[in-house]
């Protein structure tokens, strides 16, 4: 029978790290020490890859309402885990009706920040969304956004695409050459894979519309 899905836990995931760099063998258990090292790695990558925009993972069900009360240009989101913002709608009567996020530049821009109407812009400033033209009438918006990564857990995936897992492992394994005091060939090979490691995430991460081409971008 065929099977579909494919995960690994953050131990399983730390064990594949350190066989790499060369801290256990195949069937000897990780010191508390040295997983904690690895959990840490893991944190941070998870954390930077998607502020980065590399790991396009958890925006599916991620969407924060907010409240817009007439007059008032500003609302507050609510999500503790918010990254960044995705798409914006406002109500209207029974319609959402897109709204354009903006950049600060634009936004400052704006002559007259005060004019009311039906928003067609919001700045996203840290958790505040600064809409215009400023709502004139009681409403609601709905914000699809990035969700940030959860910190790895005890017997549970990484926050991870299961494709991306391999990857993700090589990248780790590089970034601790230097806490386990790897040197010469084996630190040489590991940090230069971590090149391949990223173009690789890259593509993974690459949000799928369609079935045009994926071009692997590192910069």
């Amino acid at each position: 029978m065929a099977t579909y899905t494919w995960t690994r836990t953050r131990e399983q995931l730390r064990d594949m790290i350190l066989r790499k760099l060369g801290v256990i063998g195949a069937t000897d258990i990780a010191e508390a020490e040295d997983a904690a090292l690895v959990y840490e790695a893991m944190n941070a990558r998870l954390k930077e890859l998607q502020t980065l925009h590399v790991l396009w993972w958890n925006v599916a069900g991620a969407q924060s309402p907010l409240t817009l009360t007439a007059g008032i240009s500003t609302a507050t989101i609510a999500a503790l885990d918010f990254l960044y913002p995705v798409t914006m709608s406002v109500t209207v009567g029974t319609e959402e009706v897109p709204v354009r996020i903006a950049d600060h530049r634009e936004y400052q821009a704006i002559p007259d920040k005060t004019q009311q109407g039906t928003p067609e812009m919001v700045f996203v400033d840290g958790l505040t969304c600064r809409f215009w033209p400023v709502p004139n009438t009681n409403t609601t918006a709905q914000m699809t956004y990035q969700a940030i990564s959860a910190d790895v857990e005890t017997g549970v995936a990484p926050d991870v695409p299961p494709g991306a897992m391999r990857a993700f492992a090589m990248l780790v394994a590089g970034d601790l050459v230097d806490e386990f005091g790897l040197s010469g060939e084996k630190a040489a090979r590991l940090t230069a894979r971590q090149g391949e490691a990223m173009r690789t995430l890259r593509m993974i991460g690459q949000q799928k519309t369609d079935s045009a081409p994926v071009v692997a971008e590192y910069f």
